[in-house]
């Protein structure tokens, strides 16, 4: 026999037992037991326990979340496509330059363009 996973693994034949067992009478009678056993939140006292007891709802429901995605399994990832050719490609880039270039071309940063003053229009003076 060929062990595949360890005993600690989820599996997806947990999964499909779990969903199967979540779409009985029990299994949804099961989910309203756990969520009637939440904490209530406070809604007045000292702030460290309102926030602790904020934090232990959040995390009773997180919980209660993470039971009923164990119950699907994931879906496969499909491959992400990008319209850009990869980095390294430097042929599919076709701009005239080489990521490892031993001797790469002199970059300058061309001036800015200044607009040339209209010789048509009077020049504006300040009154102050």
């Amino acid at each position: 026999m060929e062990i595949l996973a360890k005993a600690s693994d989820w599996a997806p034949f947990d999964a499909e037992q779990l969903s199967k067992f979540l779409d009985t009478d029990t299994g949804r009678r099961l989910f309203q037991k756990l969520g009637e056993g939440c904490p209530e939140l406070l809604e007045a006292g000292e702030t460290n326990a309102i926030l602790i007891r904020c934090g232990m709802v959040r995390s009773y429901g997180k919980m209660l979340e993470n039971l009923f995605t164990l119950a699907h399994a994931a879906a496969p990832q499909q491959p992400t496509t990008s319209e850009y050719p990869p980095l390294e490609s430097d042929d599919r880039w076709q701009d005239g330059r080489k990521l490892d270039d031993p001797n790469p071309p002199e970059f300058q940063v061309p001036p800015p363009e200044t607009p040339e003053p209209d010789k048509n229009k009077p020049a504006q003076t300040s009154l102050l």
